[in-house]
């Protein structure tokens, strides 16, 4: 019986001036399910640039609702990025072989972030304020609500979930986007519930998001019915219906950042407290519904006080205040590792 002996496949290497930049992505299994099982779009962002700390932020790989820090690994071995190709010994046999176009000697390795500053802290340094007094904070308005997301290192739900809790909203005079500060948010909150005593809809049943946007058509408090809008959908459920628990821990920690650092007697809170809530929700005004992250208690449980200060990662995000929007590239903002791949 007659055999062919195999004689393989050539390979060639292209010369180093010809070859073409690569970096590989080694996608954890969450990844890869996600990208092979379905039609999910990844994106890379970064931060914004500090002009103070004049450094840059690491780059982020995001689903539409999660965030994967990024670590960019040098690895020893020969790792190169190869394309069939042919050629021809003669004109009558072409030859199949590979050819190397390319080298990489780095990889990018996700892993889902553990602990990432809030988008909120990036809201909050990109966004003019709104004040109780109706005056605003003057600062170059983004072209969108898109564009403030794409600056920020965190997916589009992450985003999205604290524009709503923080009730930024879009205003047409004076036109743009601001973020209300917890005096308007209160202001707004004493208005709601005197307007819904005066039309009659602070009954139990009747106290909607039907009825309060109803309220917010006869406005005549000088607040913008836009800013109302923003705080109802604050406090409703993905399905649109009111939730007593979010409009009562927002009023909670609305009056708690009123009173700020300097704190208040937990009494006088409360009583604020339940004095801004309809009837039917005031019980459960208590300082055990807010959340523990948000406030300090002093002088035996007798005080409260805001948390407050920024550290870390958010006061790094509030120091990028007047670059966010800035135009980055993503594949800059992966900083030098000298750790090797295993």
């Amino acid at each position: 019986m007659s055999t062919q002996a195999d004689e393989g496949s050539s390979f060639s290497l292209l010369p180093e001036e010809g070859r073409q930049h690569f970096r590989l992505l080694e996608l954890p299994p969450e990844l890869l399910r996600l990208v092979v099982s379905e039609r999910t779009i990844l994106h890379f962002k970064s931060g914004p640039k500090s002009s103070e700390a004049g450094s840059n932020s690491e780059a982020v790989l995001c689903t539409p609702d999660k965030t994967f820090n990024i670590r960019q690994v040098n690895t020893s071995n020969s790792v190169y990025i190869c394309q069939p190709t042919s050629h021809n010994d003669d004109d009558e046999n072409p030859q199949s072989g590979l050819q190397a176009i390319a080298q990489s000697s780095w990889t990018l390795e996700p892993s889902e972030a553990a602990l990432l500053p809030s988008a909120a802290h990036y809201l909050k340094a990109a966004l003019p304020t709104y004040s109780s007094t109706g005056t605003y904070q003057s600062k170059d308005a983004p072209t969108s609500q898109q564009q403030i997301f794409d600056d920020i290192p965190l997916s589009q739900a992450e985003c999205e979930a604290a524009w709503r809790d923080l009730s930024c909203f879009y205003m047409l005079e004076p036109w743009g986007y601001f973020l209300p500060t917890p005096s308007a948010k209160v202001q707004v909150w004493r208005s709601i519930l005197n307007s819904a005593v005066h039309f009659g809809v602070d009954k139990p049943g009747r106290f909607s998001a039907h009825e309060v946007e109803r309220i917010f058509d006869r406005n005549e408090e000088d607040w913008p019915s836009e800013l109302g809008h923003a705080m109802l959908a604050s406090v409703c459920d993905h399905e649109g219906m009111l939730d007593p628990g979010k409009w009562v821990r927002a009023v909670g920690l609305d009056l708690l950042a009123v009173a700020g650092t300097r704190g208040l007697p937990a009494s006088e809170l409360l009583k604020k407290w339940k004095d801004t809530l309809p009837e039917q929700w005031r019980s459960a005004a208590k300082v055990e519904a807010l959340p523990r992250s948000e406030y300090t208690l002093s002088d035996d449980r007798k005080t409260i006080t805001s948390a407050g200060a920024e550290s870390g990662v958010a006061a790094a995000a509030a120091e990028s205040k007047s670059t966010l929007g800035a135009k980055r590239k993503w594949h800059e903002k992966f900083r030098e590792s000298k750790k090797a791949a295993k």
